[in-house]
């Protein structure tokens, strides 16, 4: 019998992967489509930009550069005094430090410093910070602003990218999934009207009407005729058992058969017991017979059991001169038939 559960189970698993296999290649596609887009790579570009030039004002603005002069004027004071002369000078209103600066606090419009300059405490700058020169990549400040740029900048591009791709793939998805581009085991799922050979199982319940139907090699179905354990029935109903063929179907118009095709003898079984048999050449057998009331049967010699009125014994040891036959008066009394 077809496991029709098994083959239901089989469809549904395969329908399941190759859907997942079509999902997985709009995914890979959208993927090397934005790799490609101008504007997409220069709306990550701009995001990071922005990311870094906000977290170096910060880092800048946090720094206390009142309380880092102080400290410098107060432990250089002597050298400042001995210096003063030639380290501090004014030229057309401009105040020029050539090495030490101590001071409690410096308010000016402008502050240019030639030389390198050292903040050992927190350095703290309202407005904004242009730097014209290299910075130092090996301290831990720039460290922890790359870090912090790189993960802002991976989740601010992963939230974009799932955000586009999730709209890319869900206006795709609203047009429906091509069948005719899924394939199993590299045949096309569905190629044309034809379901791939590899599909073996499916939870499917109903089918619609089949024009032909083939199970590997025990039943096949076609042309109004059924066949099995053969692929070729050529009755109605064709049915091979080793070298046994019997058919049923039609003999001629307005008859019917049941019989073997073949040069094979046909029986008649209940109980697993042969009752009827026809031979090859039509001879047929007959274990017992009873026709309306009565039962016809052979013996070799009077029967002595107990039979209907009318019932017939046939002699099965017939010898000239005596009965051919004997038939019941009722109960136990029996009479010779003998020919004339």
């Amino acid at each position: 019998m077809i496991d029709q559960n098994a083959i239901n189970s089989l469809i549904e698993v395969q329908l399941k992967q190759s859907v997942d296999q079509a999902v997985e290649q709009l995914v890979e596609d959208t993927i090397e489509n934005l790799l490609f887009d101008e504007q997409w790579l220069a709306k990550i570009q701009t995001h990071i930009a922005r990311a870094i030039s906000d977290r170096i004002s910060k880092t800048i603005r946090q720094e206390n550069i009142k309380d880092i002069l102080r400290e410098v004027v107060i432990e250089e004071a002597g050298t400042l005094t001995k210096d003063i002369n030639r380290e501090l000078t004014v030229e057309d209103g401009l105040v020029v430090v050539r090495k030490h600066l101590s001071a409690d606090s410096i308010d000016a419009d402008e502050l240019d410093i030639a030389q390198d300059a050292f903040v050992h405490g927190s350095l703290t700058i309202d407005g904004d910070v242009a730097i014209k020169g290299r910075i130092n990549v090996n301290n831990r400040s720039f460290v922890e602003l790359a870090e912090t740029i790189e993960k802002n900048a991976l989740d601010k591009l992963k939230h974009d990218f799932v955000e586009t791709m999730s709209d890319t793939l869900f206006n795709r998805m609203q047009n429906g999934i091509d069948l005719q581009q899924l394939s199993v085991g590299g045949e096309l799922l569905v190629d044309n009207d034809t379901l791939s050979s590899h599909v073996k199982r499916t939870s499917i319940t109903e089918v619609g009407k089949l024009d032909d139907l083939q199970v590997n090699t025990y039943l096949s179905v076609k042309n109004h005729r059924v066949g099995i354990n053969t692929p070729n029935p050529t009755s109605a109903l064709s049915i091979w058992d080793n070298e046994v063929n019997i058919e049923v179907g039609k003999h001629s118009a307005n008859t019917g058969q049941i019989g073997t095709a073949k040069p094979h003898s046909l029986s008649l079984v209940t109980n697993n017991q042969q009752q009827i048999t026809i031979n090859k050449d039509g001879l047929t057998w007959i274990k017992q017979l009873q026709i309306g009331r009565n039962k016809f049967s052979t013996s070799p010699e009077t029967p002595g059991h107990e039979g209907a009125k009318g019932d017939v014994v046939f002699n099965a040891n017939y010898k000239q001169g005596a009965p051919f036959a004997w038939v019941c008066l009722g109960a136990f009394r029996w009479a010779e038939l003998k020919s004339a």
